[in-house]
């Protein structure tokens, strides 16, 4: 457990998730979209999230309540380091080996990424120009983990690859809701608007069950219209994630014990890789 704690803290939980995540992808269309994608997205991803983190922690330096604030506040001076030559690294990967159809659309990401951290951190008491972080975060992460696959594909995006991402937005959009669900007394404190900050508990839990529904039912007319071929087997994946995520939701006395509701929230989107064994 302290292992994993330590691997949460440095999230490399969110790298192999964002890795299964666009695993499902490449599976689904079929794409190949080479070594120095699935590198430079395990390194982004790291990135993005550990500055993140980072930043709040500076911010909530001297009122500090989350375990992971002190981990990264103390480790602090190692982090930056290691973090600023990854970002070299990085950069030096994605102007050299990424192809050109990449570099367009990836330079476009990075501007909704600078956005995302202006309404986070910018425009956080503007009620015009703020947005909840978890909005931003499914845009982000859809668009970031799908990029390589969808720009590499062979064939067609056709309408049941669309219906499969939209099972998996419904899915990440559950695995956000929960753990904003579960943060939202925390998030109260140090003044974050998260998603069920803003809707209101109740509010943000029936949009969650309603969001688990809507995937039983998309994956019921998947096998309803594809039978057992692979696009079922996609959605019979969603749905197990789905399920794990509803489990959280309704059993809060066994999750919350040393938040084994982010934990899992966050595994499970490792489920991704088992695309690997459709074939």
């Amino acid at each position: 457990m302290r292992i994993y704690r330590q691997f949460h803290f440095l999230s490399l939980d969110i790298v192999a998730g964002a890795l299964g995540s666009s695993c499902l992808a490449a599976r689904l269309l079929g794409a190949n979209p080479g070594w120095s994608w699935w590198v430079t997205l395990a390194f982004t991803v790291w990135l993005l999230y550990m500055g993140d983190h980072v930043l709040d922690a500076w911010k909530h330096r001297k009122k500090s309540e989350r375990e992971i604030h002190h981990f990264i506040f103390r480790n602090r001076s190692l982090l930056l380091y290691a973090m600023g030559v990854i970002a070299i690294v990085d950069i030096l990967l994605i102007f050299n080996f990424m192809d050109q159809a990449f570099l367009k659309y990836a330079l476009m990401l990075a501007g909704l990424v600078l956005l995302f951290y202006a309404m986070r951190h910018l425009f956080k008491k503007n009620r015009v120009l703020f947005i909840p972080g978890e909005v931003f975060v499914l845009i982000l992460y859809m668009a970031g983990t799908w990029l390589g696959p969808i720009v590499s594909r062979e064939g067609d995006f056709g309408s049941p690859d669309a219906m499969i991402a939209l099972i998996f937005a419904a899915v990440l959009l559950m695995n956000l809701g929960v753990i904003s669900l579960y943060d939202i007394q925390l998030d109260n404190r140090l003044g974050i608007a998260s998603l069920a900050h803003t809707l209101g508990r109740n509010t943000t839990r029936k949009m969650l069950v309603v969001t688990g529904i809507s995937v039983y039912l998309m994956s019921l007319l998947q096998f309803l219209v594809f039978g057992s071929d692979q696009y079922s087997q996609f959605a019979l994946i969603l749905t197990g994630m789905a399920t794990i995520l509803l489990m959280v939701l309704f059993l809060p006395s066994y999750f919350r014990k040393n938040e084994y509701y982010r934990w899992t929230a966050d595994a499970v989107l490792w489920m991704g890789f088992l695309t690997l064994l459709i074939r």
